[in-house]
């Protein structure tokens, strides 16, 4: 027999919150939320702890949220804090503040324009990032597109199409860069990788083991120890590259 749901939910001081159904859940004070939740919307703007795993249509964060278990939705947004112990399962994932994943996160599309740090792997259709990142483990995606405005680190990358450029609006950080690279500290500012494999690459300002792809594109400020390709291959004359390789 299915279960009806409780109703809305909404915390605007200091409460608790037992795990249940729920229609939606709004949270703008204090909470701490005691066992799985199961909801259509879940919107925090205040401070929450949810002790279970939480699925829901949506799932919003603009102030400070910490996820003991998995989350499985269709939206998730944080313009906040976020920690979550567990996966994260989604259709569309956005990270406008601050998210920390201690496992993994599989979505269809994944836009990173703050602070993201995946201690597990990275698996989705689509990534697209304006900010900083740290994936200790893989990034796989059909479509990787990153414009760099902060520090980007990732062990290891593959995908079909994998475009990484250096964001020309931050003024900041391209002084800090060049006044970087001359006391030589300007690897902080380029993307580091163990290896990337895809079928069609271009890298700008990025430090690589291992480059392999069909079309590989390397830009300026790039040092990569090794070029793998099948098809065509184009350095550019500020970049360092030890050794190509053609595979037939």
């Amino acid at each position: 027999m299915e279960q009806s749901r409780q109703g809305n939910a909404v915390i605007s001081g200091s409460g608790q919150l037992a795990g249940g159904l729920y229609e939606n859940i709004t949270i703008s004070g204090s909470s701490n939320i005691n066992g799985d939740i199961n909801a259509l919307d879940v919107k925090v703007s205040g401070s929450a702890h949810f002790y279970g795993n939480v699925s829901a249509e949506s799932v919003t964060v603009n102030g400070s949220a910490k996820f003991a278990g998995d989350i499985n939705t269709n939206r998730y947004i944080s313009s906040g804090s976020t920690i979550i112990n567990g996966n994260v399962h989604g259709r569309v994932v956005t990270s406008n503040g601050s998210m920390s994943c201690k496992k993994d996160i599989r979505a269809e599309e994944i836009k990173n324009n703050g602070s993201l740090r995946v201690i597990g792997d990275i698996e989705a259709e689509s990534f697209n990032s304006a900010g900083g990142f740290h994936v200790k483990g893989l990034l796989n995606a059909s479509e990787i597109k990153v414009n760099m405005s902060g520090r980007c680190f990732v062990h290891e990358i593959g995908g079909d199409q994998i475009i990484v450029k250096y964001s020309r609006l931050n003024i900041i950080s391209t002084l800090f860069r060049s006044l970087f690279e001359q006391f030589g500290y300007g690897d902080i500012w380029r993307l580091q990788s163990e290896q990337i494999e895809a079928t069609d690459v271009s890298l700008e300002w990025s430090k690589i083991g291992i480059v392999r792809g069909n079309r590989v594109n390397i830009g300026p400020g790039c040092k990569i120890g090794l070029v793998e390709y099948t098809d065509t291959v184009d350095i550019h004359p500020k970049a360092k590259v030890d050794h190509v390789k053609r595979i037939m």
